[in-house]
């Protein structure tokens, strides 16, 4: 058995709310977009709904619930995929879970570095 503390759940969430809010707010990271029926893909529009809407990062018993579209329900992450995140996040990436789960190469490279990391601890 570790020794080392872990870092409790809400301090986990709470950076990753703090991470949600400033993509929220910037316009260059949540650009509006709709769907345009005659092109029949997503186009940019001010006045669309951007990636983040409402977004949130919370406690939720043994899990942490990130929301990015308040209306869209929230995902529930368990504490290692929240760490996970949480450190692709830290390193400056921008993104829901999902996509740093699939990131690129290189993304993948980090968290698998990361995953080392944890596992000699």
């Amino acid at each position: 058995m570790s020794t080392s503390k872990k870092t409790p759940l809400t301090v986990i969430a709470e950076r990753i709310d703090a991470h949600l809010n400033r993509f929220e707010a910037d316009s260059k990271i949540n650009k509006g977009q709709r769907y345009d029926r005659e092109m029949q893909r997503w186009v940019e529009d001010p006045k669309g709904t951007g990636d983040y809407y409402c977004s949130s990062a919370y406690v939720s018993g043994r899990y942490i619930s990130v929301v990015y579209i308040t209306y869209q329900g929230s995902s529930q992450l368990t504490r290692e995929r929240a760490e996970k995140y949480l450190a692709w996040l830290d390193a400056g990436n921008v993104g829901r879970h999902f996509e740093a789960e699939q990131a690129s190469p290189e993304a993948r490279e980090f968290m698998s570095r990361f995953e080392n990391k944890k596992r000699l601890k």
